[in-house]
């Protein structure tokens, strides 16, 4: 458990890092006086830089910050973040995001050139009595949409399937030959089912970036399908994991992967902090106050009204929103405690 703590730590370092990095270089390119760059929140351990950013190392290592002239108050310095256009403050703000995401999609090129056998909905057999056999749907058929969702990976119909379809529209290729054909999975075992059995494809060098980048988009998908049952209720917020149970998660993943080596070992945190990356990435552009996705918000009403938001207004919006954050992070931290007990 010990070690699963500490990686846990240095990942999310390396997260927060490149997140806030982001942020720091398109200030940077735009112009924007930046005080800090911080990596670590609280009491300081060291600083040093000189001019007008400091660079410091403080001791809490899951968090870190850009401190940018004017981002939480009023300036007329004509290079503080309030006053550039909201075009480069929506650039800034989006910046942190996209180096997670595409951390998420470096660790999924790593991993897919180390197993490099991935499945793909290139029907291999068809299940008796099922949906597809009733549909006529044979082995070799290569299913590319499911409705108007396109698929390429068999991680794309599992995520179809969860939104629990009545009727699909599958399109597939046969010989070439783009067809179509309309079914309603069956429920087996609690689950909704087309009825086939998936291919195994090996990828080539330059096939493991394409389907890094399916696996990312499939990660993007599922945060957006999870955030969506949360508010309509077929989730619950004790269903969500903190640090705790993300430390308890790494353990257990560790411990599974160990009977196979341990490069196996290694492929599996990966993975696992591939898809943390890409989920926080995506979360932190939720249109919620004290996240950068309400920031973006209030950067495109300005965009469109071309009226300045008082500063003041922002701030107490975002302290709102950040009580809001973290009696939700106290409160899935207490949960992923008592699910250890």
């Amino acid at each position: 458990m010990g070690v699963s703590i500490i990686v846990t730590i240095i990942a999310f370092g390396i997260m927060v890092m490149l997140h806030e990095l982001g942020h720091f270089a398109m200030a940077k390119k735009f112009g924007v006086t930046i005080h800090e760059f911080s990596i670590g929140m609280g009491p300081l351990i060291f600083k040093w830089g000189k001019g007008e950013t400091q660079y410091s190392l403080r001791l809490l290592p899951l968090g870190g910050y850009v401190k940018l002239e004017g981002e939480d108050e009023e300036s007329d310095n004509p290079r503080a973040f309030s006053n550039i256009s909201p075009i480069k403050r929506i650039c800034i703000l989006v910046a942190g995001a996209a180096m997670n995401i595409l951390l998420g999609f470096v660790c999924f090129v790593i991993i897919n050139n180390v197993y490099p056998n991935v499945q793909v909905p290139v029907i291999s057999e068809i299940v008796e009595n099922s949906a597809a056999e009733e549909a006529g749907l044979t082995a070799g058929d290569e299913i590319i949409r499911l409705n108007n969702t396109p698929v390429a990976t068999q991680s794309d119909v599992s995520l179809f399937m969860m939104g629990s379809p009545e009727v699909i529209e599958v399109t597939y290729l046969r010989d070439g030959v783009k067809e179509k054909v309309t079914l309603s999975p069956a429920m087996e075992d609690g689950r909704l089912l087309i009825g086939f059995k998936p291919s195994i494809k090996k990828l080539s060098f330059f096939e493991t970036f394409e389907f890094a980048y399916y696996d990312t988009r499939y990660v993007v998908k599922a945060v957006l399908v999870s955030v969506k049952m949360l508010f309509t209720g077929e989730a619950k917020v004790s269903d969500m994991s903190g640090p705790v149970g993300i430390v308890q998660v790494v353990d257990d993943t560790a411990q599974v992967a160990s009977a196979y080596g341990l490069l196996a070992v290694i492929m599996q945190i990966l993975m696992l902090f591939a898809m943390i990356s890409v989920n926080l990435g995506v979360f932190n552009l939720l249109p919620f106050p004290a996240l950068d996705g309400g920031s973006i918000i209030f950067a495109f009403i300005e965009l469109v009204t071309r009226k300045k938001l008082r500063q003041e207004v922002l701030g107490y919006i975002n302290l709102i929103g950040l009580v809001l954050i973290l009696g939700l992070g106290i409160f899935v931290m207490y949960s992923d405690i008592m699910k250890l007990l």
